[in-house]
């Protein structure tokens, strides 16, 4: 390009400091012309974190896992819920979400990311996709009401309305609620962004009294369940309060993951660890015994057995992850919007498949074969939404591309 660096222009200056070679000619060249760039913000000055491998390979190895789950729980295998115990993916799913909840809105280098900005990029991110999801299904929902007499498609209207906030679990009418079962997820992980910046604040002062508060509000609620005392919120919430009270826990353990001590734990620690978690959830199983998700306890402990596992092959899991990391790249901007659509594009499949196939292996093929299909046309039908609230601009968004965003500023020179 026949540039030339100045080296007396620092790093952090407003402007690269590029100077111009004369051309023979006498006409400056639009390649050649000086190049400026947006003043980096305080964060970006603190540094860039790089992007954790480890903790991407995690978050799309659960998202995949759980949609294989829900096709073998509708498929009613003979040895279902015995796949449940095969690496849970929504404690590895909030223990990622806190990780990286905790790498925004800690304090570095006496900067830190204010919480209205935190909560602007977080909400656009969950909110925009749940929208676009929510108003198909909801649409579905009215339609059916309009042209159906059964009471099992009435619809009412201001539970409808309701649910659009994510909030709360879709309840607008049985049918709604029977294909948006899943969205406790939304309602628990709004609350947690929500709460995120506070969290941060009372870990960095005070963490072990946080955790502490966290596992004792887990275990009284718990115990209300395990008394069967199911009016134990008032408003039908029963169901979010106790995700809630399990899920605020391996999202707090992300941020001792951030903030270093979890990865810096000794290889003997973290077995200990882990013969413990194996213990406890096998004890548990005698408790409440049945597919590990159906009791929040035993969740907790086989998720954490098996995110100790993953911790203490941690190298070889970020080997792997990076030489395979185009595939995990191509996952991972689409997690959110295949957790959308994977429980109710199979719920449908299953509904369809009964209807045009007896129960058996036909049957279980052909809903296998139609979730996958109806997920894909979903993914690809939607995913452009999950582009837009990330804002995501095509190329600009590479793997490893720099975060200073660079533009070209041609300036005028005189005739």
């Amino acid at each position: 390009m026949g540039l030339r660096r100045d080296p007396s222009v620092g790093l952090r200056d407003a402007t690269l400091g590029w100077r111009l070679r004369p051309r023979t000619d006498g006409v400056p060249d639009l390649h050649e012309l000086p190049m400026t760039v947006e003043t980096p913000t305080p964060i970006e000055r603190a540094g860039a974190p790089t992007r954790d491998r480890l903790l991407d390979l995690l978050r799309s190895v659960s998202i995949v896992r759980v949609i294989f789950i829900h096709l073998l729980g509708h498929g009613r295998f003979w040895f279902w819920p015995n796949p449940t115990w095969v690496m849970p993916g929504m404690p590895i799913v909030f223990f990622v979400s806190g990780s990286l909840a905790f790498r925004s809105l800690r304090m570095k280098d006496g900067v830190r990311r204010s919480a209205p900005t935190y909560w602007k990029r977080t909400f656009r991110r969950l909110l925009l996709p749940f929208w676009a999801y929510y108003a198909t299904v909801a649409a579905f929902a009215v339609v059916a009401d309009l042209t159906h007499r059964s009471r099992y498609w009435d619809v009412d209207y201001v539970r409808l309305l309701v649910g659009a906030t994510g909030l709360v679990i879709p309840n607008a009418s049985k049918a709604l609620r029977h294909h948006t079962g899943h969205l406790w997820f939304m309602c628990v992980f709004l609350v947690m962004a929500a709460a995120a910046p506070c969290l941060v604040r009372a870990f960095e002062r005070a963490r072990w009294a946080m955790l502490g508060t966290l596992v004792a509000a887990f275990a009284y609620v718990q115990w209300l369940v395990l008394e069967r005392d199911v009016d134990f919120v008032v408003g039908g919430y029963e169901l979010q309060v106790e995700k809630l009270a399990a899920f605020a826990i391996p999202y707090l353990v992300g941020f001792w993951y951030t903030e270093g001590s979890l990865r810096a734990a000794s290889r003997r620690s973290l077995a200990v660890a882990l013969v413990l978690a194996t213990a406890g959830a096998w004890y548990w199983n005698g408790v409440e015994s049945g597919a590990v998700n159906a009791s929040q306890t035993k969740h907790l402990l086989v998720g954490g057995a098996w995110l100790l596992v993953a911790l203490l092959v941690a190298p070889l899991l970020r080997v792997f992850a990076d030489r395979h990391r185009e595939i995990i790249d191509r996952i991972t901007p689409r997690t959110f919007t295949v957790y959308l659509w994977g429980w109710t594009t199979c719920v449908f499949a299953a509904d369809w498949a009964d209807e045009l196939v007896a129960p058996g292996w036909g049957n279980r093929g052909l809903m296998a074969l139609g979730s996958l299909v109806f997920l894909g046309i979903a993914v690809r039908s939607f995913g452009w939404v999950e582009d837009v609230s990330a804002r995501r601009p095509g190329a600009q968004d590479r793997p490893n591309a720099p975060a200073t965003h660079m533009r070209f500023r041609p300036r005028r020179f005189a005739s």
